[in-house]
C-alpha cells in the first residue's frame, strides 16, 4: 500500500485534495502503484473495462481509438497529476479505446469496489470524476483534424499548414481580473475547463488562471477565497493571433513553458488553444516530447528524451519545414531539458545560499542548435554578503556545475574543448565580477579577450534569478560606449575565420586528410556570418541574441543591414539547411554528425549559391575592415 506518500501526492491534486484527511486515508487502502515500461498498454481496446481509476504519478500516457478500417485516431495525453480511466462502463462492456505508456510511466491505481465507495461517500467528485475518465471522442477532436483527416496520416503536415483558428475553441471561459478565486473555481468547474482567460480593465487578456494554479497558489499555498483571479494568474498572458500556423503557436507555448495560450484577432479575443489540441493533432508533437521531459525524474530518463529530437528533425525535414522552425524547436527542446536537469540538480542538492542564474550563451545563447552541439554556460550569482557566504557559494557551485554538465553530457551534449563551462571556476562567479570582466575584456581588448567576449557575448539567462542576467546584459551594452579599440579588434577578429575562395572564385576545400574535398561549412561560412552580425549589434547595442532575430532589429538601424538584411537571413536559412541535412543523413547511417559538406555532390545551383554567399561575406568582412582600419583590407 502506497500509504503516506500516495496521501502527499494526492493531497496536491484536484479534486483529491478537496478530501479531509480522514477520506485520503480510506482511500489509499484501496490504492496501489504499478509502473508500466514505455510502450506497454495499460488498457487495450476490445478487452472488458475493470472500472478501475488510475492516476498518473510520473510519465506520460496516450489515449487513442482504432476504427473498424483500422485508421487510428489520438484522443488524448496525460500526464502527472491527471487521470484516466472508464468509470461509466457496464459490466459487460468492452473498451473502444487503449491507454498506452508514452515513456516508462507510474499510476497509482484505486480499484474498482474503492472508487464506487469514493463516488458514494463523496457524490460532489462525480462532477470533476466522470466527465475527465470517460471522453467523448468526438467532442474531444479539433475541428482541423475531423475535417482534413489530420489524425490519418498528415498529422505532421498539419502543424504547417493548418492555421490556429482551425484548431482553437471558439467558446472562451474569461473572467475579469477583480473576480475572486472562489468564484472562478466555480466557472471552470461548471463549465469542465481547465484554463481562464483572465482580463484586465481594457477587457485584454491580462494572465491565465489553470487548475495547477488553483491548487498550488490557492489550496497549497492557503489563499482566501476572495482572493481576486489577478492576485494568482501566471502572467503575462502569451497570445496567438488566429491566423498564425499551429507551429508558431506550439513554439511559443515551448518557450514561455506554457499549457494554454489566448487566441486573438487583432485586438481581441475570439479563442484559446490548448497543449492538448496539439497533442490530439499530431501525435509525434513536440509539445509531446515537451511534456515526456517534464515528467522525468532520472538523469537516464532525460538522456532517453533526448534522442527522440532526431525523430522530430526528421518528421519536419520531410515536410519541408524550414531550417529556422527546425533550429527553433531543437533549442526549444534543448531549454526544456537542461531546465529539467536544473531542476533535479536542485532538488538533490538543495537550495543554493544566494540567488543564481544559469546562462548559456553561443548556440544555445542564440537558439540556433543543431544535432552537434557541445556545452557552452555559466553560473552568474548575487555578490555574497560576506566571506563566509561566499565560501559557501563556490562550494554549492561547484557541486551544482558538475552535476548538472555531467548530466547534460550523459544526454548527448559533449563537454566544450575550450572548457567554456560551468563547472569551470572561472565561468561561475558572482554577478560584480562577470562585470568586471566583461568591463576589462572592452577595455583592454588583447586576443584572448576578444576571444571570450565573442563566446560570451551572446549569452542569455535559462533558469533561475533571470534578473542577474538582464543586469549583465545591460552592463555590457552600457560598457561598450565609446570603445572603438575594443570594436576595432572585434573587426579583426573576422579576418582569422572568413570563407575561402580560390584564384578564379572557386570554393577552397580540404585537401587532403580525412576530410579531403569537403568543407567545413560551420567554420567558414556560418561562423563568419554570426560574427558579422554579432559585431553590427554591438556596434548599435541591441540586446537580442538569435542571428534572425538581430537582423530584423538591426534593418531599421543599421545602414549595412538595411542593404543586405534580407541577403543574410537567406543565407543563414540555406547554409543551416544544408548543415542539417547533411548531419541528418549522417545519424541515419549511424554516423557521428560533422559540419564537412562535400560541395561537388551539390546541385550546380547549391554550389551557385554557396559561392555566392562567400563572396557576400568577404565583401562585407572587407568592408567593416575598412571602417576600422584595424588591418590591412582583405
Amino acid at each position: 500500500m502506497p500509504g503516506r506518500i500516495a496521501v502527499d501526492f494526492l493531497k496536491k491534486i484536484t479534486p483529491f485534495s478537496l478530501l479531509d484527511e480522514r477520506a485520503l486515508d480510506r482511500l489509499v487502502e484501496g490504492l496501489s502503484m504499478q509502473l508500466y515500461p514505455a510502450g506497454v498498454h495499460i488498457l487495450r481496446q476490445g478487452t472488458p473495462g475493470n472500472r478501475a481509476l488510475y492516476i498518473v504519478k510520473d510519465g506520460v500516457v496516450r489515449l487513442y481509438a482504432r476504427s473498424p478500417s483500422g485508421q487510428e485516431q489520438v484522443l488524448d495525453f496525460r500526464g502527472a497529476g491527471e487521470t484516466f480511466g472508464f468509470l461509466s462502463l457496464g459490466e459487460d462492456d468492452k473498451l473502444d479505446a487503449s491507454v498506452q505508456a508514452v515513456g516508462d510511466t507510474t499510476c497509482y491505481v484505486l480499484d474498482g469496489p474503492s472508487v464506487q465507495r469514493l463516488l458514494e461517500d463523496h457524490p460532489g467528485l462525480r462532477e470533476y470524476l466522470l466527465p475527465a475518465y470517460f471522453p467523448k471522442r468526438e467532442g474531444n477532436l479539433p475541428r482541423a483534424a475531423l475535417a482534413s483527416g489530420a489524425l490519418h496520416g498528415g498529422s505532421e503536415r498539419a502543424l504547417f499548414t493548418t492555421s490556429v483558428d482551425e484548431l482553437a475553441r471558439g467558446e472562451v471561459l474569461s473572467a475579469r481580473d477583480s473576480t475572486p478565486v472562489i468564484e472562478a473555481a466555480r466557472l471552470m468547474s461548471a463549465h469542465h475547463v481547465g484554463a481562464l482567460v483572465v482580463l484586465d480593465g481594457a477587457g485584454m487578456p491580462a494572465g491565465i488562471v489553470t487548475n495547477t494554479d488553483l491548487r498550488d497558489k490557492v489550496l497549497v499555498a492557503g489563499a482566501e477565497p476572495s482572493t481576486p483571479i489577478g492576485a494568482i494568474m501566471s502572467a503575462p498572458a502569451v497570445s496567438i493571433q488566429d491566423r498564425d500556423f499551429c507551429f508558431e503557436a506550439l513554439l511559443k507555448m515551448m518557450s514561455h513553458g506554457v499549457h494554454h495560450l489566448p487566441m486573438m484577432n487583432g485586438e481581441r479575443l475570439t479563442g484559446i488553444v490548448s497543449s492538448h489540441d496539439f497533442m490530439v493533432l499530431q501525435g509525434t508533437s513536440p509539445l509531446l516530447l515537451a511534456r515526456e521531459i517534464e515528467g522525468q525524474t532520472t538523469v537516464d530518463g532525460l538522456a532517453a528524451s533526448a534522442d527522440r529530437v532526431k525523430g522530430l528533425v526528421s518528421m519536419m525535414l520531410r515536410e519541408g519545414a524550414s531550417a529556422g522552425s527546425i533550429i527553433r524547436v531543437i533549442s526549444a527542446v534543448n531549454d526544456r531539458l537542461e531546465h529539467r536537469i536544473l531542476d533535479l540538480a536542485l532538488n538533490t542538492l538543495g537550495s543554493p545560499p544566494v540567488p543564481f542564474c544559469w546562462i548559456v550563451y553561443g548556440s544555445a545563447g542564440r537558439r540556433e542548435q543543431t544535432f552537434k552541439t557541445d556545452q557552452d554556460n555559466a553560473i552568474v550569482y548575487r555578490d555574497p554578503a560576506n566571506g563566509e557566504e561566499a565560501a559557501a557559494a563556490q562550494e554549492y557551485f561547484g557541486r551544482f556545475a558538475e552535476f548538472v554538465v555531467d548530466a547534460f553530457q550523459r544526454c548527448g551534449f559533449v563537454r566544450c574543448r575550450g572548457n567554456f563551462m560551468a563547472s569551470n571556476p572561472e565561468w561561475r562567479q558572482p554577478l560584480g565580477t562577470w562585470k568586471r570582466f566583461f568591463s576589462e575584456w572592452i577595455e583592454h581588448p588583447a586576443d584572448t579577450a576578444v576571444f571570450k567576449a565573442a563566446n560570451l557575448f551572446d549569452f542569455r539567462g535559462l533558469h533561475g534569478d533571470l534578473r542577474l542576467a538582464t543586469e549583465l546584459k545591460a552592463h555590457l551594452l552600457q560598457a561598450l560606449d565609446g570603445e572603438e579599440e575594443f570594436l576595432r579588434a572585434m573587426a579583426n577578429l573576422n579576418l582569422d575565420l572568413r570563407p575561402q575562395l580560390g584564384r578564379f572564385g572557386s570554393i577552397v576545400v580540404e585537401k587532403s586528410g580525412e576530410h579531403a574535398n569537403q568543407l567545413d561549412i560551420k567554420k567558414y561560412c556560418l561562423t563568419p556570418l554570426v560574427n558579422i552580425v554579432r559585431f553590427f549589434s554591438l556596434e548599435r547595442r541591441i540586446p537580442e541574441t538569435p542571428t534572425v532575430e538581430r537582423l530584423a532589429v538591426l534593418a531599421g538601424m543599421h545602414p549595412v543591414v538595411a542593404e543586405v538584411g534580407k541577403d543574410l537571413a537567406h543565407t543563414f536559412e540555406f547554409l543551416s539547411l544544408l548543415r542539417i541535412r547533411h548531419q541528418h543523413e549522417q545519424i541515419a547511417m549511424d554516423l557521428e554528425p560533422d559540419n564537412f559538406i562535400q560541395p561537388s555532390k551539390l546541385s550546380s545551383l547549391d554550389q551557385k549559391n554557396l559561392g555566392q554567399i562567400c563572396r557576400l561575406l568577404l565583401r562585407l568582412i572587407e568592408g567593416i575592415q575598412k571602417r576600422y582600419a584595424g588591418h590591412p583590407a582583405i
